[in-house]
This record gives C-alpha cells, structure tokens and sequence, in this order.
C-alpha cells in the first residue's frame, strides 16, 4: 500500500507543478496591467503611410471562410487571417 501512496503523492505533484509552470509562463501574456502598456508617441504633420507594390485582382483570391483578399501564390495554401484552405 505504501507505494501507491507514493505513487499518488506524486502524481499529485507532478500535476501541481504543471500548474504552476503553465500559469507563469502563460498566465503573464494574458494578464496585462494598463499602466505597464507601453505607448508610441504620435508625432504630429509626419505621415505614417507605407506604400505597398499595387496588386491587381488578378493577383488576389478571396478566402471562402472569412472573405480576406490572399496573394494568389503556390506557396500559400491557407488563408493569411483564418487559416482555411484555399
């Protein structure tokens, strides 16, 4: 009998401790203090606009699930937002 109460201890442990380890490392993305969030200044009279290569509607195929426009491309399979197939 004493080994299956060693083996429940740990058992009971090794959970725990997984607990632990999920709620540290997982548990501080998720929880964020307003006061810690880090702000980018806005500077006024500069432009913050990218110019992007124009891409006709050739070059584009709208993703079924979501309606996001994707690069019609053999290298991408799955929608850039949901992650359906295309």
């Amino acid at each position: 009998m004493e080994l299956w109460a060693w083996l429940g201890v740990y058992l009971v442990g090794f959970a725990l401790l997984q607990l632990l380890l999920y709620r540290y490392f997982i548990g501080e993305s998720t929880t964020s203090d307003p006061s810690t969030e880090s702000t980018t200044p806005q500077f006024e009279g500069t432009s913050t606009s990218v110019e992007r290569p124009q891409t006709s509607d050739e070059d584009m195929i709208v993703c079924e699930e979501c309606g996001t426009p994707n690069r019609l491309d053999p290298a991408f399979t799955f929608c850039k937002s949901c992650g359906n197939r295309l």
